[in-house]
């Protein structure tokens, strides 16, 4: 038996309620569904946590998209690695929190789901019936690749104004260092071996800094991406159109 509306501390009681069935003997309730009465207002990830959270300590379920019920994820359990990432998180305000984790599960399922209803859909050709194919069998042998990649990705700081500067600079430097190596190697140019290496130590920094960028610029987009959960798109495929862009 659900209890009293949870205060969530948040101004977002009358939203709990309405979900709770405005003191109904309601047992559960599916992510859809809350999605669909917050989907008019702009929710911070602390007053989505609150709603979360209030439904749950009143005795609601929460079902997700998948159909299973939504629970914290014990991730200490899972591998000793997720403890040096949680203490990662008290240094760093750019890690992944919980919330992100627990989206990016739900992400997973949903993603599954949707596998599943392509299954059930008329194939047009046997070259994307084994696409589909090798995409399912990767997701089975990952076991759960959104939240692997949330984990990693966690990982990188994001960039300082100064920091973007720097390697910009360096990619430059590594770009025209490229360009005299190939001049060199074409017989354009004639280069000394203590330039040559000279120009192959800039290259390489170049191409570090370039990987730095990127990697950056993929956690910037998780951290975008989870600001804009639950208004009509999926967190996966949020993530999927910011890599894209």
């Amino acid at each position: 038996m659900p209890n009293k509306t949870e205060s969530t501390g948040t101004g977002l009681e009358s939203y709990v309620a309405k979900l709770m069935g405005n003191g109904s003997n309601r047992t559960s309730v599916t992510e859809d569904e809350i999605q669909v009465v917050l989907k008019d207002i702009d929710v911070s990830d602390e007053q989505l946590n609150a709603v979360y959270s209030a439904l749950r300590n009143s005795g609601i379920q929460i079902i997700s998209a998948s159909g299973n019920d939504d629970a914290p994820m014990d991730v200490d359990d899972d591998d000793n690695d997720t403890d040096d990432f949680d203490d990662d998180e008290e240094h760093d305000s750019g890690s992944l929190d919980d919330h992100e984790l627990k989206m990016a599960r739900q992400a997973d399922a949903e993603m599954g789901s949707c596998k599943s209803k392509k299954k059930r859909t008329v194939r047009t050709s046997r070259s994307r019936s084994r696409v589909r194919g090798i995409d399912a069998s990767t997701v089975m042998l990952t076991g759960d690749p959104v939240r692997m990649y949330l984990k990693e990705i966690g990982k990188v700081d994001l960039l300082t104004a100064s920091e973007e500067v720097d390697l910009a600079m360096k990619i430059e430097a590594g770009l025209e260092a490229t360009e005299k190596l190939e001049a060199a190697e074409a017989g354009e140019i004639e280069l000394a071996r203590a330039e040559m290496r000279r120009l192959t130590r800039i290259e390489n920094v170049g191409l570090e800094a370039k990987q730095a960028l990127i990697s950056a610029n993929l956690r910037l987009v998780v951290s975008i991406a989870k600001r804009y959960v639950g208004r009509g798109m999926l967190f996966l495929d949020l993530i999927q159109e910011g890599n894209l862009g």
